[in-house]
């Protein structure tokens, strides 16, 4: 699984990570996790929206902006 980004404002794409252990369990604690708020790199916004991808290939097509997110 890949993890991808895109800018709401700028339009910026990126790849976050590979999520090599998608189907392994996730480690919970008891305390609530914080929010994760990103920013764009390029512009500074917080309008980031985060996109998954099964493939590889899906998800370079999205960076390469030849594939709309999901």
């Amino acid at each position: 699984m890949m993890i991808c980004a895109e800018c709401g404002r700028c339009g910026r794409r990126s790849i976050l990570s590979q999520r090599a252990d998608a189907d392994a369990p996730q480690l919970t604690s008891s305390e609530p996790a914080e929010p994760v708020s990103l920013r764009c790199d390029l512009c500074g916004s917080r309008r980031v929206q985060v996109v998954q991808f099964d493939s590889p290939y899906l998800a370079m097509a999205f960076i390469a902006k030849r594939g709309s997110g999901r």
